[in-house]
């Protein structure tokens, strides 16, 4: 009948002789408010009445309610799952793009020391700078980078031959 967590709270009310008892679960550790507007289930009568009837008279109803709470226990712990690998996915890709700048960063001033050492004819350089460029570079510009590569050896082999 009972969840784990589950309270039940019972009020029990007497008027000339007639007992009002109240029964109203409770799920310890649930931080959704909708389980504050479910409805007490109130059952009047003697104490010889509800003596004999009590247990079956809540037993369904009992049943029902701690299963909703549960469900929404569950809920909220689904949710907070999914919150958390949501950070956590944000974090990944936060980490992915500042790797992918840290190695932009490196290629783009390989190229422009490349650029530099070109302008000065000093294709040995040059190619150096340009290989190691490349192990920085994105596929797009792995292409362009060897394309260059290629320029500069031909520049290197123009040189040593005259």
């Amino acid at each position: 009948m009972m969840t784990s967590g589950t309270l039940i709270n019972l009020t029990v009310h007497n008027k000339n002789g007639t007992l009002t008892v109240s029964v109203f679960p409770k799920s310890k550790g649930l931080e959704d408010e909708a389980q504050n507007h479910l409805q007490p289930l109130v059952l009047t009568g003697t104490a010889e009445e509800l003596d004999t009837g009590f247990f079956d008279a809540v037993r369904h109803p009992l049943t029902e309610a701690t299963g909703l709470l549960a469900g929404m226990k569950s809920f909220e712990e689904s949710l907070n799952r999914v919150e958390a690998e949501r950070k956590e996915a944000q974090e990944q890709k936060r980490n992915v793009d500042k790797r992918y700048q840290e190695r932009r960063a490196k290629f783009d001033k390989l190229i422009a020391r490349a650029d530099a050492l070109e302008k000065e004819e000093k294709y040995d350089e040059t190619l150096q700078s340009l290989r190691e460029a490349r192990t920085m570079a994105d596929d797009e510009d792995v292409v362009k980078t060897d394309a260059r590569i290629n320029k500069v050896k031909a520049k290197c082999m123009q040189k040593s031959i005259f």
